[in-house]
C-alpha cells in the first residue's frame, strides 16, 4: 500500500498541470488579497476586526477549485493517455488504487489550503502595509477557521475526485466539475427553495458561509456533505470493483 501511496504522490508533483494551477493559485491570492483588499482596502475593510479572517475564507473558497481540479486531473490524465491499467496490474488490488488516490489527493489539499490560510492575510496585510494604511486589532477563531477551511477544501477536492472515477473521462469530468456547483445546484435550488440548503455543494458552502440567511450551522453542514461523500464513495468503490477501467 506504501508504494501505491508513494506512486500517487509522485505523479502529482511530477505533472506540468500541478505546477500551473498552483502558479495561478499564488498569483490570484497575491491579487485580490495583497492589491485588491490589502493595497487597495476601503475605510470601512480597515475598520472591520475580521477583515483578515475574511480574507482566509475568501482564499480558500475560490483555491479549493484550483486545489480539487490538481487532485482530479491525477486521475484524468491516467485515461487520457491510457495508463490506467499500468496502474491497475502494478498492484494487488482496485481498492488500493482507489485508497491510494484518496490519501495521496488529501495529504496534497491539507497542506496547500495551510499555506493559501497563512498566504493571503499576510499578502493583505502587507498590501495595506506598503501603502501607509493601517487597520484595527484583528480577531482570529484560529481551531474554527481551521477546521472549516481544511474540510471545505479536502471535501471538495473528493467530490472532483468522484466525478473523474465515475465518469473515467477526463472533458467530460471536468465539465461535471463546474457545471454542477453552480448551474445544476442552482436550478434544483430553485425547485427545493428552502430545502436547498442540504444540497451537497450548497450545504458544503455552508461550512465557510458562517450565518448566512437560512443556512445550517457549519457543523451540521459538515455533516451534510460528509454524508453525501460517504453514499458516493461508497457506489464509486463498487463501481470502480466492477467495471472494466477503460
Amino acid at each position: 500500500m506504501m508504494r501505491t501511496l508513494l506512486a500517487e504522490l509522485r505523479k502529482i508533483i511530477t505533472l506540468r498541470s500541478t505546477y500551473i494551477i498552483l502558479g495561478i493559485m499564488v498569483a490570484l491570492v497575491l491579487l485580490f488579497a495583497g492589491f485588491i483588499d490589502g493595497y487597495r482596502a476601503t475605510a470601512a475593510s480597515l475598520a472591520s476586526p475580521d477583515m483578515l479572517s475574511g480574507e482566509v475564507t475568501s482564499a480558500v473558497s475560490v483555491t479549493s477549485v484550483l486545489l480539487a481540479l490538481v487532485g482530479l486531473l491525477l486521475f484524468a490524465h491516467e485515461y487520457r493517455y491510457n495508463l490506467i491499467m499500468y496502474t491497475l496490474t502494478s498492484t494487488r488490488s482496485r481498492s488500493q488504487v482507489l485508497l491510494a488516490k484518496i490519501l495521496a489527493v488529501t495529504l496534497f489539499v491539507v497542506p496547500m489550503v495551510l499555506f493559501v490560510s497563512a498566504l493571503s492575510p499576510l499578502a493583505a496585510y502587507a498590501g495595506a502595509h506598503l501603502r501607509g494604511l493601517h487597520m484595527v486589532h484583528q480577531t482570529f477563531n484560529y481551531w474554527d477557521l481551521l477546521w472549516r477551511n481544511v474540510f471545505f477544501a479536502w471535501a471538495y477536492a473528493m467530490f472532483a475526485l468522484v466525478f473523474i472515477a465515475l465518469i473515467r473521462n477526463q472533458i467530460g469530468a471536468i465539465i461535471v466539475f463546474f457545471i454542477v456547483p453552480g448551474t445544476v445546484e442552482g436550478i434544483l435550488s430553485l425547485l427545493l427553495k428552502g430545502n436547498a440548503k442540504y444540497l451537497p455543494f450548497t450545504s458544503l458552502a455552508s461550512v465557510l458561509k458562517v450565518g448566512a440567511p437560512g443556512s445550517m450551522s457549519p457543523g451540521h453542514s459538515a455533516l451534510v456533505a460528509s454524508a453525501y461523500l460517504v453514499v458516493l464513495w461508497i457506489f464509486t468503490w463498487i463501481m470502480f470493483l466492477r467495471r472494466d477501467a477503460n
